[in-house]
């Protein structure tokens, strides 16, 4: 099978040169009705551990998740990990600015609001807060007044932002996002001097794919490239990883 886009073509396979940038959620692994409901493909820790091992390590999972989920669904102790949008990186790394975390109040509050309205949910994340309404859409509009109600205004003086992502709302640090995880990792080896691809589905990779552009690569949406199916993403790493096996 290939992973055609909506037009039946199929993005080009990678160069030798390659250093892949994967996010998670909508990317490698269908998106859930509840973030702790996402099932990992049986085949996707081999396909990345063959991978990680075809481009000699540089292959990085870069995603909102915190990093124990993340590393979770990877299934790969050896892959490169920068969890909370790049607010958490394994390997870490030099020159990683200290990030805030969420006042326990903000948690608190979180918590009790998301109580009362049944279909919301809370993840917490060392330096975040994330709001999930997608199974109670209705509540989208009281989830993002609530969000900017409980921080009062005052985001970007406490170290924070709200960023919209997939039926949530997120609380992250203000320096957290997924391209400045990206210029860290390129910086060392064994990314350093390779040509990256960031693949995403959302805004949020957004930084992410613009980052790999400045490097002389580039980024391929899921939902343009790959019809919005992690199914076709996958398909089309495999191959990949065929091609260079047979190579």
């Amino acid at each position: 099978m290939t992973a055609p886009g909506p037009n039946n073509v199929s993005p080009p396979l990678p160069g030798d040169d390659a250093a892949l940038f994967l996010d998670l959620d909508g990317t490698l692994l269908e998106i859930a009705p509840r973030p702790d409901e996402v099932v990992v493909p049986p085949g996707l820790p081999a396909m990345l551990a063959a991978l990680h091992a075809r481009l000699d390590g540089a292959v990085a999972i870069v995603t909102g998740r915190p990093l124990a989920v993340a590393r979770g669904y990877a299934g790969v102790p050896a892959i490169a990990v920068a969890a909370e949008h790049g607010a958490v990186l394994d390997p870490p790394l030099p020159g990683t600015p200290p990030l805030p975390v969420p006042d326990p109040d903000w948690r608190r509050a979180a918590d009790a609001w998301s109580a009362e309205r049944p279909g919301t949910l809370v993840e917490h994340k060392t330096h975040g807060i994330v709001l999930h309404f997608r199974l109670a859409p209705e509540e989208e509009g009281a989830a993002v007044s609530f969000m900017e109600a409980l921080l009062g205004g005052a985001a970007a003086d406490h170290g924070f932002r709200l960023v919209p992502a997939h039926a949530a709302m997120e609380l992250r640090p203000l320096v957290a996002d997924k391209g400045g995880a990206v210029h860290r990792f390129m910086a060392v080896p064994p990314f350093h001097g390779r040509k990256p691809i960031f693949i995403g589905d959302d805004v949020t990779d957004e930084d992410g794919i613009a980052a790999a552009a400045a490097y002389g690569g580039g980024g391929l949406r899921v939902p343009v490239d790959f019809d919005g199916r992690p199914a076709l993403v996958r398909d089309w790493l495999g191959r990949f990883v065929r091609h260079r096996i047979t190579a």
